[in-house]
């Protein structure tokens, strides 16, 4: 299996990990509707699982994981040419890990600092609500964005497979429903904390008691969080140093190609041929931005296959799952190293999922388009 194979599997398997976790944390936010009572009560079978010596190992290490690949993936760009989703999924997972840290803190570390402290809803919603409202803010913030990028991640993934026109109905109200109920679950559920921090007396001192304790240890806390926040500025810093090191040495080197139509393009060599009509804003599929996932990028190359590239394994199964023919190359995994190639786009530019999900449909009806067009 070719590293960049092993890379994208455990990039999905390890963030299909982490959105698991997000679901039922959202899932147990979302009783909030109902009470802070149900809540609590569905914590240990809901959230329960994940705090366990087990669940802390297995979060900590995907989360981890996933981060570091995203940094990788990141510095093994060839280019800044993005689609918008590719644009809000690199922003998003940039900026969710720090915002997170505090959350990671004050649920997990904190426990083992302060003897008997236990982060039950009724603590975290009146610090949020209450004590400390700017960590309200905060994650509202953090749901927001780990969802949107999880859905994005997960929208991506699904939407090529064959079983998508039967789930995606489900699937999609879901992606946006989620997150509304937790949302909602989050402010029913902080009113009701803090009408009876106003009510019962007991009940607060019980509160404030945890709270002090937590301040006292919000030294050894706040001292973790910028440790962590330095190790990601460095590794973040690093993994755009190794980007932009990369630009600017694939910048010495230009390169054109030829497409179908009188088209052409020029960039540096290094690029993939999407990566290339992207710049040049040329026309071309690619429903998966790029990945290697769907085929709906591919082009059969005219001439100049030895300036290309040669296909990895990824790209030959790909191709042959959709029968393409001999010459057929994917643009978005063909690197053009040199100068003289030529090629003709097999799909248009609106080209969409079912291309992928259905790509001998597509063949079809472009080999009629074509004949009916042939004088």
């Amino acid at each position: 299996m070719q590293a960049a194979t092993v890379v994208r599997t455990l990039r999905l398997v390890t963030g299909l990990v982490l959105m698991t976790f997000v679901l039922a944390h959202l899932a147990n936010l979302a009783l909030g509707l109902r009470s802070l009572e149900t809540m609590e009560a569905w914590r240990a079978t809901l959230v329960g699982p994940w705090q366990s010596t087990t669940g802390r190992l297995i979060l900590g290490s995907c989360a981890l994981v996933h981060t570091l690949l995203g940094l990788y993936a990141m510095a093994s760009r060839r280019s800044l040419s993005m689609s918008r989703t590719d644009w809000v999924q690199l922003t998003l997972g940039l900026v969710t890990p720090p915002l997170l840290f505090n959350h990671v803190l004050m649920t997990a570390v904190a426990s083992e600092l302060v003897s008997g402290y236990e982060p039950s809803y009724g603590l975290l919603l009146s610090v949020y609500w209450s004590i400390a409202p700017i960590y309200a803010i905060q994650q509202l913030f953090v749901a927001v964005f780990i969802w949107t990028h999880a859905a994005l991640g997960l929208y991506c993934w699904l939407v090529l497979k064959p079983v998508w026109g039967r789930i995606g109905p489900v699937v999609l109200p879901l992606l946006f429903a989620v997150p509304i109920a937790a949302l909602l679950g989050f402010a029913e559920s902080g009113k009701e904390v803090v009408d009876k921090l106003a009510a019962e007396t007991e009940w607060r001192a019980i509160i404030l008691e945890t709270a002090g304790q937590l301040g006292e240890a919000r030294a050894r806390l706040d001292a973790l969080q910028a440790q962590m926040l330095t190790a990601y500025g460095v590794l973040a810093l690093l993994a755009l140093a190794v980007l932009f090191g990369r630009l600017l040495r694939n910048s010495l080197t230009s390169v054109r190609i030829d497409y179908d139509g009188g088209l052409f393009a020029r960039g540096r060599s290094g690029l993939s041929i999407l990566e290339l009509s992207r710049m040049n804003e040329i026309p071309h599929a690619d429903v998966c931005s790029g990945r290697g996932r769907c085929g709906t990028c591919r082009v059969h190359v005219d001439s100049g296959a030895s300036a290309l590239s040669a296909p990895g394994a990824a790209e030959q199964h790909v191709l042959a799952r959709s029968n393409s023919p001999a010459g057929d190359r994917l643009a978005c995994q063909a690197l053009v190293m040199g100068s003289g190639v030529s090629v003709t786009r097999a799909l248009p530019a609106f080209a969409d999922a079912t291309a992928a999900r259905r790509p001998g449909e597509w063949a079809q009806e472009e080999a009629v388009a074509a004949s009916g067009a042939a004088p």
